[in-house]
């Protein structure tokens, strides 16, 4: 247990650190590069990870599942035979999308309507070979449970992703167009950190024999590949179609609605993300244990662990919710230098709670073998986003965004419960434990409002201030959370590492 509780620390202190970085950066990349080039990003990278979801999406997560059992009963054949299969079936799809692209370059005509969004893109597409075989290798540092290495090349990647924008938009080494500077510094990072990788894989002993397992691959990397792909499809939709519905039925331009999709989507959900730092971490370290697990004893005896993981990333969801709806417009305003943005965060602050829930979830159904379920789930939930989409901007501008990624994160959360209960029986204390961890979080935001208002505070102050109330009200229900139990003995062969 200790170990376990160790590893969640260790994942969530570098995940804390990378996505601080990467936030600290937007900020800097909104200042530097403005709302509209900052919304054209966001549309070249949802097309971007569409093509990278085609490539491998699934099979880093099957192929730290099948790492994490094989290693449970030592099978190491099984093992590495998985490594290969992955690394041959993500470079070969790869490969055939790159050389498409290349050959037929007018496919992108019909999917960008901004000649920059294609250069950016063509820029970035060696990255999808790169991004393919970065995520098969740290798939199977996660099943080994090298948590370490897997959250240490993350960090090191957006370093270096930082440290090339800067040089690039500082015009430093080359003489780029601010527009084109940040495509090449991903570029160049992703190159340094799959040397990085490759060298730390063979160093743990990683080896890469006869390709097997296919069949059993095939089966679980393909719905969650079909997920998110239809997750990146719903992105790339979002963002082509919403500008454009934005100009046609709110009388924007297209100027206008591009800085506002960026707001929306480059400003604000970076925020919204933030607790994903701690609610990833968390699923990072149960999915190997999850899995070893249920190679040994089976689903039953993880009803208790995953209850309170549930209740848990409801805690951690719930306090920042509060953050965001008391103080979230002061704080975006400030960060960005934008006042558009802070009263989009205020508004959206409500969805970080059925979004931490479900990813969390989804990474429990998916560490069971149940990709089939997370799938089905997902694409009912995309059916109602598009719904809201295409009938809400008329009424609601761009916050249409929010509201769609709350219906679907809601409705999508609440099939995946049913179905996780269903398998292992979550308990009825822990549903009750996230009811009150809800009311308790729109009462403390209330309080909030209320002594902010009364005091008249500065913006900077208020946030402050703000913040202390919020954190010293959640501190009770904090300190009350018990913490997480697997109801296993690890065995030596199957114990936790950190690097």
């Amino acid at each position: 247990m200790r170990k376990l509780f160790k590893a969640f620390a260790t994942v969530t202190l570098v995940s804390v650190i990378t996505r601080l970085l990467s936030f600290v950066f937007k900020i800097y990349l909104s200042r530097k590069l403005g709302a509209e080039i900052l919304g054209l990003y966001q549309i070249c990278m949802s097309v971007f990870m569409l093509f990278a979801c085609i490539c491998c999406s699934g099979l880093p997560v099957t192929l730290s599942r099948i790492t994490a059992e094989s290693d449970a009963v030592g099978d190491t054949k099984k093992q590495f035979g998985s490594v290969s299969t992955c690394l041959l079936a993500g470079v070969l799809i790869t490969m055939f999308i790159i050389s498409s692209l290349l050959t037929f370059p007018k496919i992108l005509d019909f999917i960008f309507t901004d000649a920059r969004c294609k250069k950016l893109f063509m820029i970035m597409l060696p990255m999808l070979l790169t991004s393919c075989i970065y995520a098969v290798l740290r798939g199977w540092f996660w099943g080994k449970k090298y948590f370490g290495i897997f959250s240490v090349t993350e960090f090191a990647d957006e370093v270096l992703k930082v440290l090339f924008a800067v040089i690039l938009l500082e015009g430093g080494i080359l003489a780029i167009r601010k527009e084109y500077a940040y495509a090449v510094a991903m570029l160049a990072g992703d190159i340094f950190i799959i040397i990085l990788i490759i060298i730390l894989f063979f160093a743990k002993k990683g080896k890469l024999k006869r390709p097997s397992m296919a069949k059993a691959i095939a089966k679980s990397a393909t719905p969650l590949t079909i997920t998110r792909i239809f997750g990146s499809l719903m992105s790339t939709f979002i963002s082509l179609i919403l500008p454009s519905l934005l100009v046609s039925r709110c009388g924007l331009s297209t100027s206008e609605a591009t800085a506002e999709f960026g707001r929306a989507s480059g400003m604000v959900m970076p925020l919204i993300f933030t607790p994903t730092s701690i609610i990833g971490s968390l699923g990072v370290v149960l999915i190997p244990e999850i899995a070893s697990t249920n190679a040994e004893k089976g689903l039953s005896s993880l009803s208790k662990s995953l209850s309170d993981a549930i209740a848990f990333s409801c805690l951690i969801a719930c306090f920042f919710f509060a953050i965001f709806a008391s103080v979230g417009g002061e704080l975006a305003s400030k960060l960005y230098n934008d006042v558009l943005s802070g009263q989009y965060l205020a508004f959206a602050a409500i969805i970080v709670i059925p979004m931490c829930i479900n990813g969390l979830v989804i990474s429990m159904l998916n560490s069971m073998g149940k990709e089939l379920n997370t799938f089905i789930s997902h694409i009912i939930g995309c059916a109602l986003l598009i719904a809201v989409i295409l009938i809400a901007p008329k009424y609601l501008g761009v916050k249409t965004y929010f509201v769609a990624l709350g219906v679907f994160h809601t409705l999508t959360m609440t099939i995946n419960l049913i179905m996780l209960n269903k398998y292992v029986g979550l308990s009825v204390k822990s549903g009750v434990k996230c009811c009150v961890y809800l009311c308790y979080s729109v009462g403390a935001v209330l309080l909030c409002k209320a002594i902010l208002n009364t005091l008249s505070l500065s913006d900077l102050l208020g946030i402050f201030v703000g913040g202390i109330i919020i954190t010293t009200a959640f501190l009770p229900l904090a300190l009350s959370a018990k913490s997480l139990r697997f109801n296993r003995k690890p065995a030596l062969k199957n114990r936790v590492r950190f690097l």
